[in-house]
């Protein structure tokens, strides 16, 4: 019996060892939950506040000289010699290129030798007129001489001292040295270049935005901190049958030489002004299921809040709905959170524009 009992007692002491392990297991495990903390993910917001912005089309051509000749060879001949360069500034007095006066073609040789022998007796007859040697038919014979040899001496001349039409800037050397050129051949290019020219194809959902004396600013990937100015000049009044794209020419202000004809130049015109609206960032935003939505800050907590979204400029959006000056819209870091995402504000920038680190 005393057997018996103390075995009773061993497997009831056993049993509360148990249970009490069993206990103290539970409390560690809870202990562990409670200690899990919510982890802040950083981000930077920004103020919103409401802005003036342009809305702005950009079309593409180039440029060229508002004055713009193109000079072409009147004999066939060899060319004989150079005398400028593109970019030389040229007047109408200026020789571009010698052909070779004593070729098959040329009759500049013979012309000045007619002109030199009429020339000189011209000015016997003159002396001898003047003394009355001579009558006053036989001084007008030989003046009329002297003006026909003159004419067809400066004729043969133009047709192998090759002169720009125009004062402006040589655009373009198409010859060669040594090289035989043919009737009606492009030899050269001068271009008035004070005011340039440029042509644009619109369409017709866009030629509305074009009127004469509209601003225009032009800008070259060659140059990305040179901006030029100027105004629409012409706009046409119907679309070319063949590409339906309507005719709009712009000109140009190039007094200062920053350009070049034959650029490749984009234009860009304002087509509407915005006064005191809210815009974000195109990556501001999310998209889900068709709607558009940012992250807006609430304390410690980023809430994601639906927007509706209005002209699109550039880079930015117009929100017509959803956002109010004065919230904080999360500009970096939106992409990883999800609706009360508990957030830590790194970075912002104030309603004044001013990047502040916190």
């Amino acid at each position: 019996m005393k057997r018996i009992t103390g075995t009773l007692q061993c497997l009831a002491i056993a049993a509360i060892v148990i249970v009490g392990g069993c206990s103290g297991e539970n409390k560690t495990e809870q202990t562990v939950e409670q200690t899990v903390v919510e982890t802040a993910l950083a981000v930077k917001g920004e103020e919103i506040v409401t802005v003036s912005r342009e809305l702005r089309s950009s079309f593409t051509g180039s440029l060229e000289g508002k004055k713009q000749a193109v000079i072409r060879a009147k004999i066939a001949e060899a060319v004989e010699k150079i005398l400028v360069r593109e970019g030389d500034r040229v007047t109408p007095s200026d020789v571009l290129l010698r052909l070779d006066r004593t070729g098959p073609t040329s009759n500049y040789v013979q012309a000045f030798s007619v002109f030199k022998n009429a020339e000189k007796n011209y000015s016997k007859m003159k002396y001898l007129f003047g003394e009355g040697a001579i009558s006053e038919s036989e001084y007008d014979g030989a003046a009329t001489e002297y003006e026909v040899a003159k004419a067809n001496y400066e004729a043969a001349s133009q047709l192998v001292d090759i002169r720009s039409p125009v004062s402006g800037t040589v655009t373009s050397i198409d010859v060669a040295p040594g090289e035989y050129v043919m009737v009606g051949q492009q030899v050269a290019t001068v271009a008035a270049t004070d005011t340039l020219r440029m042509k644009l194809g619109v369409t017709s959902a866009d030629v509305r935005h074009f009127t004469v004396g509209v601003p225009v600013e032009i800008f070259m990937e060659t140059m990305p901190n040179v901006i030029g100015y100027g105004r629409v000049s012409m706009v046409a009044g119907s679309a070319d049958p063949e590409t339906r794209a309507f005719q709009v020419e712009l000109l140009i202000d190039n007094s200062e030489g920053r350009f070049k004809p034959g650029m490749f130049a984009r234009a860009e015109i304002t087509l509407a002004k915005y006064r005191d609206v809210i815009t974000v960032a195109h990556k501001t935003m999310l998209e889900r299921s068709g709607d558009r939505y940012v992250f807006v800050v609430n304390g410690d907590r980023a809430i994601l809040r639906k927007v509706i979204t209005g002209v699109e400029f550039d880079a930015f959006t117009q929100i017509v709905a959803g956002l109010k000056p004065g919230d904080t819209v999360i500009t970096v870091g939106q992409d990883y959170l999800e609706d009360s995402t508990k957030i830590n504000m790194v970075r912002f920038v104030n309603a004044r524009g001013e990047e502040i680190e916190l």
